[in-house]
């Protein structure tokens, strides 16, 4: 057993041990004798209708507001403290990689759809970034493992994130909750909610944000980085005229100006060796230290803001009409719209290697779903459409002083990107439920799905950059004896060039494909407290462009759709009077074309991370759950997940098989990038009476393990992610209905140093750190 792995047991022993101990010194032997309240039953919507957790035949992990916030989770990013087989991790520019099971989707871009769609109430936020505020005010969780694509659609081949928000009460409610910890972090959220007509009620709810910067420059110490500024709202309406029409409006945005997190230096590695030209680069880049082992240190160039200005709104608008008793009309329309700049600096020095000074985009979408959804004697079935389009831009503009900026005698040091797509996505779809007996339930979904996508891009001029000339005058060189004619660009004009003529173009791309996913299942109800389930799944992920910055035209070829045949069993058991909840299931994923970040060897960039279709992979591995409350206050909870994948074949487009060095190499037998085979995590928290009054105590606390793994291909040590181990605590006072709390705690309170990911996009290696330990304290109050 690893150090890491032991540490995490020990820390979960513990946490058991604690909480036993203290209600070991609160509970007579009378009251352990007697059998202490079950488990409750939790309602999900997973399969877009409102059933039991024990009765949907896939694995699911649903956790109500009151658990999210008693562990400390605001926003999608944390949910692996609470959720077993989840993983997060922050690409270099600073767009969140969400993944389940292992399988995810990891691309630089802000722009790129995920394997992981969230929803809010069903309606989707097609990209990673637009998730920020999903957290805010929420009746409960829903987060669904395995490919669900033929009733969530393409891009959910990992699984869905689903957000289930607070509804607007019939009688006046209000609540408010109070955050304080290190550095200075206050988190504030208010709501208030009842009725405003005759069937009409309301709710509104807001957050505010802000922090000191947890982050110290390795070279400046005064310096800080990593401040939040961040508001959050929501408004909901709801109007029911009759008792089979109701209608809901939601309007949601928010507004996030922290800074960007910076890197840790890991050393010197230049893209293409060093020329008298660019001298200068390797002689910056060894004389800045390398940042220690210790989460808070890092370093930035000085002088620059590194804020962002992202923001993000949207709306839907949802009718339900009850046509008969039995049979129902849904429709669902949305817009949603994020606008993001996001500066940062990648390399962890103080000297400008590669420093992103503009990083915009702009995500414009609209979706359309209609619903018929009925129920006749054994059958259940839906029939059902959806349109989206989309239009998602990016815009980069960088300081690259590096060995790969020089084209002839010519060095240059800044340069823009741009990347257009414009996405028009129709889907039909449809499920059928036949109750074969009173105890069996087979079930079968099959979506067509047909997809457009628009691509437009290049990278261009954007004027002098500290050293040499401007791009234009390096690119107009090289067109020139590329094509035999002289080329001139001018300021601000496009660099990449056409691959026959080599002349300077924005370049064009299409992809338009169309795919059938599907599902069969069937479950098995033993008892009213036990199931079994068998499912076959086809699924599939959209395929995409990358942000690349593309010499000639032609390297800006997409990656195709992926597609996923998956297998899963699995069992659901309650027992001892429903005191303990069991769910186990074990999965195979077999892939084609996995879309996975590769390594390419570029004209004068040198090696850089490109998205590449993996022919033929495979993923299997197994989970287990377990919820009890062997006694009366004291609640455990605990999940471990094992997952093994594999590349069976190594990708042949858009070149062989490198490392993040260039060196060629095979893939073959690697597993996927930031797919650790373990991951464990345990809660158990003890909560009993004071004696005062109606005010009850509690302590707990949690544990979350990760195993190792590799953040590229190629299992080179410098890009290996550690195993760790974070242990939280809590503590603290509430009444016994729950109308306040007041809590103390910590987190990471080991401290441990760990790190989510590492980088190499031109002459350096970097880190991201994970938070060091934080202390605080927690109100909340309910009315």
């Amino acid at each position: 057993m690893s150090r890491a792995m032991l540490k995490a047991a020990l820390c979960a022993t513990a946490l058991s041990a604690v909480t036993l101990a203290a209600a070991h010194g609160q509970t007579s032997a009378a009251a352990v004798a007697s059998a202490p309240g079950a488990i409750e039953e939790v309602v999900v919507t997973a399969q877009k209708r409102t059933e039991r957790i024990a009765d949907v035949p896939m694995s699911i992990t649903a956790l109500s507001a009151e658990q999210l916030s008693r562990a400390g989770v605001t926003d999608p990013t944390q949910l692996g403290k609470v959720t077993p087989g989840f993983g997060y991790q922050q690409g270099a520019f600073g767009a969140p990689v969400f993944s389940i099971r292992g399988i995810g989707f990891y691309n630089n871009a802000l722009a790129v759809t995920p394997a992981v769609t969230t929803y809010v109430d069903q309606v989707p936020l097609p990209y990673a970034v637009e998730t920020r505020g999903a957290s805010l005010d929420l009746e409960r969780l829903e987060v669904l493992k395995g490919p669900q694509g033929t009733l969530f659609g393409m891009n959910s081949t990992g699984g869905a994130i689903n957000y289930i928000a607070a509804k607007p009460t019939a009688r006046l409610a209000a609540g408010a909750d109070l955050s304080y910890g290190s550095y200075n972090d206050l988190n504030t959220s208010a709501f208030v909610s009842g009725p405003l007509a005759a069937s009409v009620t309301g709710r509104l709810a807001l957050q505010y944000e802000r922090a000191d910067g947890w982050q110290r420059s390795q070279t400046r110490p005064r310096d800080t980085l990593g401040a939040k500024d961040f508001i959050n709202g929501r408004l909901l309406l709801d109007w029911k005229p009759t008792s089979a029409l109701s209608f809901e409006l939601a309007l949601s945005g928010w507004r996030d100006r922290s800074d960007s997190q910076a890197a840790q230096y890991q050393g010197f590695f230049p893209a293409v060796p060093v020329t008298s030209r660019t001298q200068f680069v390797a002689d910056g880049m060894l004389a800045s230290p390398l940042a220690p082992n210790k989460a808070r240190i890092a370093d930035w160039d000085a002088g620059r803001q590194y804020a962002r200005n992202d923001t993000f709104y949207d709306g839907s608008f949802r009718a339900d009409w009850r046509l008969t008793p039995a049979m129902t009309l849904t429709s669902i329309t949305a817009y949603s719209n994020f606008r993001g700049e996001d500066p940062g600096d990648v390399d962890g020095t103080a000297f400008t290697n590669f420093a992103v000074l503009r990083h915009a985009s702009y995500l414009g979408v609209f979706s359309q779903e209609l619903r018929l959804a009925g129920k006749a004697g054994p059958v259940r079935w839906m029939v059902g459409g959806n349109y989206q389009r989309d239009i998602a831009n990016e815009y980069q503009v960088s300081i690259n002083q590096g060995t790969n900026n020089q084209i002839g005698p010519y060095v240059f040091t800044k340069s823009s990107q741009t990347g257009d797509q414009k996405v028009e996505t129709r889907s039909v779809f449809a499920s059928l439920d036949y109750q074969l007996t009173g105890a069996i339930t087979l079930e079968g979904s099959v979506r067509y799905t047909a997809q457009d996508r628009g691509f437009k891009g290049c990278i261009s001029d954007a004027g002098l950059g500290p050293v040499g000339v401007s791009a234009a005058t390096a690119f107009a060189f090289l067109s020139t004896n590329l094509s035999g004619s002289s080329t001139t660009i001018a300021p601000g004009g496009c660099l990449t060039l056409n691959a026959t003529t080599f002349k300077p173009e924005m370049a064009h791309s299409s992809l338009d494909q169309d795919n059938v996913s599907w599902r069969l299942g069937a479950k098995w109800r033993l008892s009213p407290d036990a199931m079994i389930y068998a499912n076959a799944t086809k699924g599939y992920k959209s395929g995409s462009y990358s942000m690349v910055p593309a010499i000639l035209a032609s390297q800006f070829t997409p990656v195709t759709q992926e597609s996923v045949l998956a297998y899963e069993v699995g069992a659901k058991q309650a027992l001892l009077d429903r005191r303990v909840e069991l769910t186990a299931a074990a999965f195979y994923y077999d892939y084609a074309d996995k879309q996975l970040l590769g390594y390419v060897l570029t004209p004068v960039f040198g090696t850089l991370p490109e998205l590449v279709n993996i022919p033929k992979s495979k993923v299997y591995g197994a989970e287990l759950d377990l919820t009890a409350r062997p006694i009366t206050g004291l609640r455990i909870s605990g999940g471990v997940t094992y997952v093994a994948s594999r590349v069976e074949r190594d990708p042949t487009s858009p070149a062989v098989p490198r490392n993040p060095f260039g060196v060629l190499t095979s893939y073959v037998g690697e597993s996927f990038p930031n797919t650790p085979r373990w991951q464990a995590l345990a809660d158990a928290e003890y909560d009993f009476p004071t004696g005062m009054g109606d005010v009850n105590a509690f302590v707990g606390g949690d544990v979350s393990y990760r195993g190792p793994s590799y953040s590229g291909f190629g299992e080179s040590p410098v890009f290996k992610l550690p195993e760790y181990a974070l242990l939280d605590l809590r503590a603290g006072l509430r009444s016994q209905g729950g109308r306040w709390v007041a809590q103390v705690w910590g987190r990471n309170v080991t401290n441990q140093y760990y790190w989510t990911n590492v980088t190499h996009l031109t002459d350096y290696v970097s880190r991201l750190a994970g938070m060091p330990a934080t202390y605080g304290v927690s109100l909340s109050y309910r009315y």
